[in-house]
């Protein structure tokens, strides 16, 4: 009797303890083209070709089970927070919220194609008892405003500087 006792608040104290949330630290970087009207140099476009931190930048933060939190970016582009072992996909705000990235009417953008880049995370991030693995097709991406995902071609050419 003592036994069984004695194995089920053993397993009681492993199984918690494994489901504990424990601070991890997750890095995001982007790039950002270079929109400006002048041509830019050699120099300029390289500079824009580097990922940078994702810094001071909200982010939106889903688990496998629907749940959802955000967090901010620290000015090295990292989130620190205390995650439950699983899977969380993460997404920048106008996705989650389905908006586009300059915050303007929707009607200037294609429809389907915005449908499309709402369900696109940025990444997804994959948290064992001891590790952190982040999977992502690369940095995110910034657009310039006249160049934004699903922007309509009749916008685009009003906006493009010369």
């Amino acid at each position: 009797m003592k036994i069984s006792t004695l194995t089920i608040l053993l397993f009681l104290a492993v199984s918690t303890a494994c489901c504990q949330k424990k601070i991890q630290t997750i890095k995001i970087n982007c790039l950002s083209p270079y929109c400006g009207g002048a041509r830019p140099s050699k120099e300029m476009i390289a500079e824009s070709e580097k990922p940078k931190p994702y810094a001071d930048k909200k982010v939106i933060l889903v688990s496998a089970t629907g749940k959802t939190d955000s967090a901010t970016t620290d000015k090295d582009g990292n989130i620190k927070r205390k995650l439950k072992p699983g899977t969380y996909k993460l997404y920048e705000p106008w996705r989650y919220y389905k908006k586009n990235q300059t915050g303007e009417k929707l009607s200037n953008y294609d429809k389907e194609c915005l449908a499309t880049e709402w369900k696109k995370p940025f990444m997804v991030v994959i948290v064992s008892k001891t590790t952190l693995t982040q999977k992502s097709e690369g940095p995110i991406m910034l657009y310039c405003e006249w160049d934004a995902p699903c922007l309509l071609d009749s916008i685009k050419v009003h906006r493009r500087p010369e």
